[in-house]
């Protein structure tokens, strides 16, 4: 399928990014279930970005998107190192 190594490197870069995604959307997950406990210190350290209200609706809407950010990032990550490993094997 990949001709040329551009095309592994542009599929990588991809999958990459889909990783950096996923722990930015992990460390917001963190920081609204903690805005969600101690909203007091998260909304003064936020300056009244994230209150207890914004917290918990962002803390829930996040979650999927999280997960799927992660699954494509770890599959691309897998696929590309059977498929080396296929044409090692075969080569």
């Amino acid at each position: 399928m990949f001709t040329r190594l551009k095309d592994k490197m542009g599929i990588r870069r991809v999958g990459r990014w889909f990783g950096w995604f996923a722990l930015i959307l992990i460390l917001l997950t963190l920081l609204t279930g903690y805005g969600i406990t101690q909203w007091k210190i998260v909304d003064t350290l936020t300056f009244g970005l994230l209150g207890k209200a914004v917290s918990q609706r962002w803390h829930e809407s996040v979650g999927l998107l999280t997960v799927l950010f992660l699954c494509l990032h770890v599959a691309i990550a897998v696929w590309l190192r059977t498929r080396g490993a296929r044409k090692e094997v075969g080569a």
